[in-house]
């Protein structure tokens, strides 16, 4: 009786470390909202209806597969105009991530097929989340996904033109005086007066 409150209790905790790990993949500005990541990494995931710890870990991997090839992507074109051979390098393992990701997708989907066919055939071997592989593979991609953005990251600064000093724009416009002028008839000796200045 106490199985499925011990399940069901697991597949929480495990939700809980999935989404953990998928906030520094989302979060890319130190100065971001975790609260923010981590609504984001909960979107992403339920996409997936994971229902047993497996597929869960499994989804999870999914979802950081996809930001980390965007990571690589984003390398890539930012040193497409200074090395050809970085570039193929962060495009090649955007590629070898996205064979990855098909399988761990076609994976995926032969866990959800069983256990629609038959759930009662579900054995605890066959929904335990892998502790040891799935930290060894988010590790791994959190890595070059960080190498990535940091190398985005420099790059776009060494491309930015210099900062000049920012200047008010109080000091940069320049002030108008206006003539005060008073309303006057305009009559043929004032227009002659004014004909003489």
């Amino acid at each position: 009786m106490n199985e499925p409150c011990s399940s069901t209790l697991t597949l929480a905790h495990r939700y809980d470390q999935a989404l953990a790990a998928l906030v520094p993949f989302i979060l890319t500005d130190p100065n971001g909202d975790p609260a923010a990541a981590r609504d984001a990494a909960k979107a992403m995931l339920d996409c997936y209806k994971a229902a047993t710890p497996k597929e869960l870990q499994l989804a999870t991997e999914l979802v950081a597969y996809g930001w980390a090839s965007l990571a690589y992507l984003g390398a890539a074109s930012a040193v497409r105009k200074t090395s050809i051979d970085e570039m193929l390098d962060w495009q090649d393992a955007a590629i070898a991530l996205h064979r990855l990701s098909t399988k761990t997708d076609k994976a995926l989907e032969i866990f959800r097929k069983e256990r629609a066919k038959n759930p009662k055939a579900m054995t605890v071997a066959s929904t335990r989340w892998d502790e040891g592989g799935f930290q060894l593979r988010m590790n791994r991609t959190l890595e070059k996904v960080m190498l990535a953005q940091t190398k985005t990251a420099t790059f776009m600064a060494a491309m930015a033109p210099p900062s000049a000093k920012l200047v008010p724009v109080a000091a940069v416009v320049p002030k108008i005086k206006f003539l005060s002028l008073s309303a006057q008839q305009m009559t043929s000796s004032v227009l002659a007066r004014r004909a003489w200045h």
